[in-house]
């Protein structure tokens, strides 16, 4: 083999090792505006004018989280200790769309 051929499949497994590595790396800590975790439980009522959102921390640690709602105004951003709970009315148009980190 070539030292061109060689370095051209050295320099394939090199890159297909980095691509194995960079696509199995472990995702990095959740980021503002994602959804929040499973462990942050929702129940979720709606009525033609409004909306209660009753979340609880189920998770080990603290958590900050909000409301999303579609076409009206998000909560504001609460920091929920574990075990800790929070109710939330909403009163106008808007659906809820999904509790997210803040």
């Amino acid at each position: 083999m070539s030292l061109i051929k060689k370095t051209g499949a050295v320099s394939t497994v090199l890159l297909t090792t980095a691509l194995v590595a960079v696509t199995t790396a472990p995702a990095a800590h959740a980021a503002v505006g994602d959804t929040a975790p499973d462990c942050v439980a929702r129940y979720v009522d709606g009525y033609p004018s409004s909306i209660y959102v009753a979340l609880t921390n189920n998770c080990g640690t603290t958590k900050k989280v909000k409301v999303d709602i579609r076409w009206g105004s998000d909560s504001p951003c609460w920091s929920l200790k574990s075990g800790a709970k929070k109710e939330w009315w909403y009163e106008g148009l808007g659906s809820y769309r999904k509790t997210v980190l803040c």
